[in-house]
């Protein structure tokens, strides 16, 4: 398990330090008096990883150089989790409220009681204004300490205002408690099982969420409570199958948030995610040309802070490959490469891996889609090590499958016998235990042994293996396919070498490109 004390998270951590944050950091550490040793050993660690040494040869290497390694990684790691903690404080607007409150306990603990009421109160109405409404609540415990304190009674301040004014918060934290449920109750059903969901469990869920009572938010309620409740209702449309209700619904999202231009630089991560269902949708009705001007807009989206930039790169790197390889245009992405890997190398050390492999494997998509065979398998080959180390096998198995239909595509038999060979090794040494995974083992082993008479009926079998894939009554390789593959796309592809597999015909299929 990762510690925060450990070698292997301060190689990590250090790995994913940009230039800015590492300067920071040098600047920081001169604040402190003492030994600077740990910065020694800072450098040395930058030096392994600009070398890509991986991170099971990195201690035994320190090891030899250092006797105090462990106490140096401890006071390494402590005063770099310190100096990021007050670089993103300090450069981040999310944090200036927290920062307002810590002035105002200062403040109380120093005794300079009179400019407390008017300072707490301006931090109370700039918390409602940017919806933080834990904060809000927070300054308004402090007010209640000082009421109790015989400090501010009949200074303008009332138990009945302190009332009225928590109650307000308390409702709002409630609602948008329960809405934020409700839509995560819908959201994890598609994460769990796909489009493929059980009608059942849908109308349980409907049930459940019924009793908790809640109603569509009025306009001037705040645009927190309507993201989660409009976010739910649109992923409850989608679930039923009503896209067209679904598409109606995140657009009217958006449409509201940029109303309150104001607000929008404070709810800027809800704003992405509102743009991103909304493309979604766009997507998957096929109305890439809108898409394709909701990409710009995003593109256009001035980020509020460090963190928010890094999700917008995500979302816009998703969307860009999703829409160009559905839309046809991988000859596009092909030609930049090597932007393409640049932007995702940056992505992929500073976010979540899973969000990051699966850009990676559009990425692969696209290329195979353009025919480039050396180039899809330098992706895959990151793809397929992401997976094992996050332990996504459902993700390996997929970079797995189109490693051989890029191996097939380039018509060269050695390639293919090598790519057999790479995936049956894979997918043994993660131990396969789904049927799905099985039922791969079991088609490598018998290509390895050479039990198909000719790569005909080698592709056959594997254009036969996709369909009983997808058809079978197992809810967790349906979410697989309509995740990770466009089957429809895939059996098409393969009916385009009708010289391997004859007269086989493609099933229907819903694939999502993604």
């Amino acid at each position: 398990m990762l510690s925060l004390y450990s070698l292997k998270f301060a190689y990590q951590l250090i790995s994913r330090m940009d230039p800015s944050e590492v300067r920071y950091f040098k600047r920081f550490s001169g604040f402190h008096g003492g030994d600077k040793i740990y910065m020694e050993l800072f450098d040395r660690l930058r030096e392994l990883r600009r070398h890509r040494v991986p991170v099971k040869q990195v201690r035994p290497l320190l090891q030899k150089e250092e006797p105090r390694l462990e106490q140096l990684v401890k006071h390494l790691n402590e005063r770099l989790l310190e100096a990021l903690t007050f670089f993103y404080e300090t450069n981040s607007p999310d944090h200036r409220l927290s920062k307002s409150l810590r002035r105002a306990e200062l403040l109380l603990y120093k005794g300079l009681i009179p400019l407390l009421p008017k300072v707490l109160l301006k931090i109370y109405q700039q918390a409602l204004q940017e919806e933080k409404f834990a904060l809000a609540l927070q300054t308004l415990d402090l007010l209640k300490q000082l009421w109790g304190m015989n400090l501010i009674r009949g200074r303008g301040l009332r138990a009945e205002d302190l009332f009225r004014h928590t109650e307000r918060v308390l409702n709002y934290l409630s609602y948008a408690h329960k809405a934020w449920y409700a839509a995560a109750l819908y959201i994890e059903l598609i994460l769990e099982e796909g489009e493929s969901h059980p009608k059942e469990r849908l109308l349980v869920i409907d049930q459940f969420v019924s009793r908790l009572g809640l109603q569509p938010p009025e306009p001037s309620d705040p645009l927190t409570l309507h993201f989660f409740y409009d976010t739910g209702q649109a992923v409850r449309a989608r679930l039923y199958g009503d896209n067209e209700k679904y598409l109606e619904l995140t657009r009217l999202l958006v449409y509201k948030m940029e109303q309150k231009p104001k607000k929008l630089r404070f709810l800027q991560s809800r704003y992405l995610l509102a743009l991103n269902n909304l493309l979604a949708g766009l997507t998957e009705k096929g109305d890439y040309a809108e898409a394709w001007t909701l990409i710009e807009k995003l593109r256009r989206l001035m980020p509020a802070s460090r963190f928010l930039a890094l999700q917008k790169e995500r979302l816009l790197l998703f969307n860009e490959l999703n829409l160009s390889f559905v839309e046809g245009k991988s000859d596009a992405v092909a030609a930049r490469y090597e932007e393409y890997m640049d932007r995702l190398e940056r992505t992929y050390l500073r976010s979540s891996p899973t969000y990051a492999l699966n850009s990676y494997y559009l990425l692969a998509f696209n290329l195979y889609a353009a025919g480039k065979v050396e180039q899809t398998f330098a992706v895959l080959d990151k793809v397929e090590q992401g997976a094992l180390e996050i332990k996504r096998k459902d993700l390996l198995l997929a970079a797995l499958i189109l490693r051989l239909l890029t191996a097939v595509q380039s018509k060269d038999n050695t390639i293919l016998r090598s790519a057999l060979w790479h995936a049956y090794r894979r997918i043994y040494k993660a131990r396969p235990t789904s049927p799905i995974e099985k039922a791969f083992v079991g088609y490598l082993q018998k290509a390895l042994q050479g039990k198909f008479a000719s790569q005909e009926e080698a592709l056959d079998a594997f254009a036969q293996y996709l369909r009983a894939a997808r058809q079978g009554t197992d809810l967790a390789p349906k979410r697989f396919w309509e995740v990770f593959f466009p089957t429809d796309w895939l059996e098409k592809k393969l009916l385009d070498y009708r010289k391997y597999v004859g007269e086989a015909q493609p099933s229907e299929g819903s694939g999502s490109g993604q």
